[in-house]
Order: structure tokens, then sequence, then C-alpha cells
């Protein structure tokens, strides 16, 4: 039974236990959950295996000088198969908007990515999308992001239960409105202490500055400014006319200060809304198409459902697993990965994308960071 752990001693934001999720759980009712961008929750397990696999050197340990370089040690080398044979699915904290900080009880070895709250060990500045060294009593802090939602701070071998606790349908990850509470048992407050396996070994101090970047790169991966959602179109969309598939793909839509891990709700702004919504014609979805639609169906991680207000729903990881809207299509993941980055009244559109394409674009995603 280890001892060791982090331990939460300042939060003003949120956070919880995620991983990629309970994936074959929808048909008991529960919802996927897991880590809202896993773009950044897979590069931080990336990472850590990457520096402390055979022939890699270790991470960093701040410090107020600038470190010099050491040599790769062989002496000690850690196994990534010792502590868990799926390294990439190791659970992780997700910090939403920041402001936590954390105590070490142990050595151990984090890595910190997503939204860039600034990080600092001991009060020394650390970079985002980087592995560090903690060492026992040392302070981890969190500042609020300037961009982003989603931080993610992962240690090697994964958070874990202090028992032989097995993840509950597969999963460790946290759901507070389903009461799948993890191996914590609750959620996520000052005094939560988050476990991981010992890291018996001695740890190297640092690593040569040219390898200190993560294999993907982050500032290519998320949008600037407005994002285009690629999406599959649906049987009902497909069934409208092209002018008014036209008139979906050019609206511009702001997100919702309504949005959540359960969905992002999209509003169209104050001018479009008032030129399309005071006449029948102007609707996108006519009552025809919406009356030959479903009551209820089980529903998809990024569907577009399209209520009558024609607000878009896009479901996201805490989605619901029935729902009656009508579904204009699918958001491929890559694109969910990169709006759950994004903040109420950031704006985004459409873009059509056929099936092919986007299992395409999600192999190669699986396949660089897996």
């Amino acid at each position: 039974m280890s001892q060791n752990h982090l331990e939460i001693i300042t939060m003003n934001g949120g956070a919880s236990i995620q991983d990629l999720g309970r994936l074959n759980a929808q048909h008991l009712g529960f919802s996927a959950s897991g880590a809202a961008d896993e773009f950044a929750f897979l590069s931080a397990n990336q990472l850590m295996v990457n520096r402390l696999s055979t022939n890699q050197p270790s991470a960093n340990k701040p410090s107020a000088n600038k470190p010099s370089a050491n040599k790769p040690s062989t002496k000690h080398q850690h196994s990534i198969t010792k502590i868990d044979n799926k390294p990439n699915n190791w659970a992780a904290i997700e910090i939403t908007l920041g402001q936590i900080s954390f105590k070490a009880s142990a050595t151990c070895i984090i890595a910190i990515t997503g939204a860039d709250c600034q990080a600092q060990i001991n009060n020394i500045a650390v970079n985002n999308w980087q592995c560090y060294q903690l060492q026992t009593g040392d302070i981890l802090d969190f500042t609020m992001p300037k961009t982003g939602l989603h931080s993610y701070l992962a240690v090697f071998g994964g958070f874990t239960c202090q028992t032989a606790q097995q993840p509950w349908l597969g999963s460790f990850a946290q759901t507070v409105n389903e009461m799948a509470l993890g191996f914590t048992g609750a959620g996520l407050i000052v005094g939560s202490k988050l476990y991981f396996s010992t890291q018996d070994q001695p740890l190297p101090q640092a690593i040569p500055e040219q390898t200190n970047k993560p294999t993907a790169t982050p500032a290519l991966f998320y949008a600037q400014q407005k994002l285009t959602l690629r999406v599959m179109p649906s049987t009902l969309f497909l069934q409208m006319s092209k002018v008014k598939q036209q008139q979906f793909l050019a609206t511009e839509f702001v997100i919702s200060p309504d949005s959540n891990r359960m969905g992002y709700r999209l509003q169209v702004e104050p001018k479009q809304a008032a030129s399309s919504s005071t006449s029948p014609d102007k609707k996108i979805l006519t009552e025809q198409l919406r009356s030959r639609c479903l009551l209820s169906m089980p529903v998809t991680y990024g569907m577009v459902q399209f209520p009558d207000n024609e607000q878009p729903i896009v479901l996201m990881k805490e989605r619901q697993t029935m729902g009656g809207y009508p579904v204009l299509g699918t958001v491929m993941q890559t694109d969910l990965f990169r709006l759950s980055q994004m903040r109420p009244g950031e704006k985004v559109t459409f873009i059509l994308i056929n099936q092919l394409q986007a299992q395409q674009q999600l192999s190669a995603f699986y396949q660089k960071l897996c």
C-alpha cells in the first residue's frame, strides 16, 4: 500500500480525476466521461514515457539558475511496464481554470500540459508541456490560465487508490453528477490526497534541452481564434435543401456560458438571430423535416443537436445517453478536443467532412499519441 501522494492545499477552480473514460457503459445509462482534451491528456503521459523509458534521460528539476544538461544515466532506469502496461491511460488530474496548489509527500515525476496556468514549483516558474521532478515537500502552484480551460497534471504510473481497487466499468474517471467518484470516493477538495505508486529508484536531475519538447506540437493543434468544427452530416442534414445546408454552414456561432462537460451550447449572434427567427421561412430546419425526427434515440460523442431555437448543442464527454432533439451531424473527435479548451464568447463555425476523412484523421491522431 503506497502512502505517496500529492495533497491539494488550495483550490479555487475545478479539478477531477480523469483517464480515457468508460467507453462501453452507455447501454447501462452511464456517460463515457474521461479527459475533455485527449490531446493534452495523452501528451502528458507520453512525455513521461518518452523521458523515462530505456535509453531516455529523465525529467527537469526546476532551479532558480538554468540547469546544465546531464548525460543520460543508464544506472537508474524506470521500466514503464513495472507500474502499468497501459501508460497512455494513466489517470491524471484535469484542472479547470487553474487556481490550485499541491504538496508532494514523496519524490515523483510529473508532467504538465493543456491550458497554460503558469505553473510554479516552490515559487520558481516552470514551462508548460514538459515533465519535472518533485521532491518531498515541494509545492506546485497553478494560476488561472489566460487562454484555454483545462490543464492536466499527470504523475508517472498514474494516480491510483491506496488499496487494490479496480476501475469502475473500466475507468477511474470521475463523473460527479452520476456519483462516479473513482478511487477518491468524493469530489476533489482542499485536503484531498491523490496517491501514486512508489518511485523508489533515484532519479537523475536534468535532461538535455533539445529533448525537452513534447512529441506533438501544441501550437499547431489548437485554434488560435475562431474554430471551424468538421462535422459528418446526418441523414436529416442531407434531406435539407442545399440553401438551408449552406445557411447552417455560413452561420457563425458563439459559445454560451451554459456550456460544460456535458455539452457545448452555441448561440447565434444577435444580428444573425434577428434576421433568422422572425419568420418560419428563414428557419434552417423546416417544421416538415423536424416532425419526422425520432422522439428519442441514443446519442454519441460530438452529436450536434438542433433544438427548436436553432441554437446547436454539441455533446461532450459527460453527455446523456439518450436524446430527443433533431441531429444535424457529428463533429469529428479531434475537433472536440479543441472545442473543450474554448471559452464562452469564442466563435465557431461548421464545415462538412465525410466519414472516411474523419476516420483517417482520428487514426493518425492516436497512432501519434498512443
